[in-house]
């Protein structure tokens, strides 16, 4: 842990946003930019891209969400899993092809989930090589399916994601969040315990307001090099790629469950990232974290890094997408100077983060944006 980490606690708490009038808070990241040089046109694309978390609704640590024991009595690996998993999504007996969610067959078995007539196989490439790994995390155990190739990391990205389309999948994006995603075994389990239940007090209509109860939250993830960049790895067995991957996702999921939304924004990418970064080697290296974005040699900025994944839409023009690479560029500078936190404050200081806005975070110190926020300051 670095000298003085803390207080850092006490300068990184909720009572920094708490108390602030929301016109100034706003008041307060526009002058931001402006500060940078950006225009009113540029001020007024980035405002709206790097809007803020509201604020948590739910600290952790927090119980496991329903879904997690469905996925505890499955086996962790190989064709066995995969066979279980079609099970539940029958997304997984189809391949991707253009137009395939406004099909019959996808509707039925999807949507409805009704059986599906000559049901094919899974069509992964390498079934054998799905694993199953249930993550421990401060929002609960975060269930993750890490697949062995590329190839089928695609493919279930596209099937679940993307209700089966073939849609580009970037080779920055190694690993994706899933919500609300319909378990059709859990669906049918549940229908058959509230039928046999004569006591029952809710209508079948108001059981499926419980979305809990039949729709599950997990991960997406594959092998290979983090963001498209090589990771420095460790004389242990250990992939460090993996471990930072998973705990990058590990931070967003914490961000649904405590802040109720995520917000995809730029900020919860630096801060996911400094998760991942300090699970894997105990430290967060600036240097390291910007070359994921594409920002190791601004003011160019890479853009086959993930910067560019998160522009918006419309996209930023290119003048505000510069000045959104100078503020990441101050907000990993920051990042690197909060050391290394005891294991039991990664998560309060997680929380911390996220509470607060990407100017914020640039601005370089915790204890001074209050104060501009209270006088009207200019950063």
């Amino acid at each position: 842990m670095a000298p003085g980490f803390y207080p850092l606690r006490q300068l990184v708490r909720p009572w920094y946003i708490s108390g602030v009038e929301p016109e100034t808070r706003e008041r307060w990241r526009e002058a931001f930019w402006q500060s940078l040089g950006a225009g009113d046109d540029a001020v007024r694309q980035l405002l709206a891209l790097c809007t803020p978390l509201p604020p948590p609704c739910a600290p952790p640590p927090l119980a496991d969400e329903p879904h997690v024991a469905f996925y505890r009595e499955l086996p962790t690996q190989g064709s066995a899993l995969v066979a279980r998993l079609a099970e539940a999504f029958p997304q997984l007996s189809f391949s991707p092809a253009e137009g395939l969610s406004q099909t019959p067959e996808w509707v039925q078995a999807v949507r409805r989930g009704e059986p599906r007539e000559g049901r094919k196989n899974p069509s992964l490439q390498a079934p054998e090589a799905l694993t199953l790994q249930l993550l421990p995390t401060p929002a609960g155990t975060l269930p993750v399916l890490i697949a062995g190739f590329r190839e089928d990391f695609v493919r279930l990205v596209q099937l679940l994601a993307h209700r089966g389309e073939p849609v580009p999948i970037p080779d920055s994006m190694g690993a994706c969040l899933l919500q609300g995603l319909n378990n059709w075994q859990r669906y049918r389990a549940l229908r058959q315990q509230w039928e046999e239940d004569p006591k029952a007090s809710q209508s079948w209509e108001q059981m499926l307001q419980r979305k809990e109860l039949y729709q599950d939250r997990l991960v997406l993830a594959s092998r290979g090099p983090y963001s498209g960049v090589q990771v420095p790895e460790s004389s242990h067995k250990e992939d460090k790629a993996l471990v930072i991957r998973l705990n990058h996702e590990a931070a967003h999921y914490l961000t649904l469950r405590v802040f109720g939304k995520l917000g995809h924004t730029v900020l919860e990418e630096l801060v996911a990232d400094w998760y991942g970064l300090q699970a894997a080697y105990g430290n967060y290296d600036a240097e390291l974290a910007l070359r994921f974005l594409g920002l190791e040699a601004f003011p160019l900025i890479r853009l086959s890094g993930r910067l560019n994944n998160y522009r918006g839409m419309p996209p930023l023009s290119d003048e505000a997408f510069q000045f959104l690479g100078s503020a990441c560029c101050r907000a990993a500078n920051f990042l690197s100077k909060l050391g290394s936190p005891q294991e039991q404050d990664k998560a309060f200081l997680l929380v911390s983060l996220l509470q607060l806005s990407l100017e914020e975070l640039a601005a370089g110190e915790f204890k001074a944006v209050p104060s501009a926020h209270q006088k009207g300051d200019e950063p």
